[in-house]
């Protein structure tokens, strides 16, 4: 018997009172129904959002076909594309749209094997977001 393997990851953007931002973020999420946002944790006094995303992990799992990783990706661009922080306020200090990713094994999922997603996930974000300008979806120049 194949046992249950989850994984999920926190997503904090410097962002919760742009609701169309919020909207396009969700809808990102969505575009990966393996993959379900379980919470959402808005706070208005510090201008930001927490996102909880869980997926199932196949037996063998594999980077590039993760579900967890295409959704938090795709939220991850997503709010890029729609967050400026020159128009930002909030109490919280940020370091940037996204300012804290973290992913965790659950059920009997091992930290090597999210760890491994993580690592491909950072390396994605970094050679494929590098340059995007946030709040416009465009490469800065």
């Amino acid at each position: 018997m194949l046992k249950l393997m989850l994984s999920c990851c926190k997503v904090y953007i410097s962002e919760s009172r742009n609701k169309s931002a919020l909207e396009s973020i969700e809808r990102a999420a969505k575009l990966f129904p393996e993959a379900a946002v379980v919470n959402k944790f808005e706070d208005v006094t510090y201008n930001r959002v927490g996102y909880t995303v869980v997926s199932k992990l196949a037996p063998q799992p594999s980077t590039d076909s993760c579900p967890l990783k295409s959704a938090v990706f795709s939220m991850v661009k997503a709010a890029f594309e729609n967050i400026d922080l020159e128009m930002h306020s909030g109490s919280h200090p940020r370091l940037g749209v996204v300012d804290h990713i973290c992913f965790h094994p659950l059920s009997c999922a091992s930290l090597d094997q999210v760890a491994g997603i993580a690592k491909s996930f950072a390396a994605e974000v970094g050679s494929s977001l590098q340059g995007l300008c946030p709040g416009t979806g465009k490469g800065c120049s």
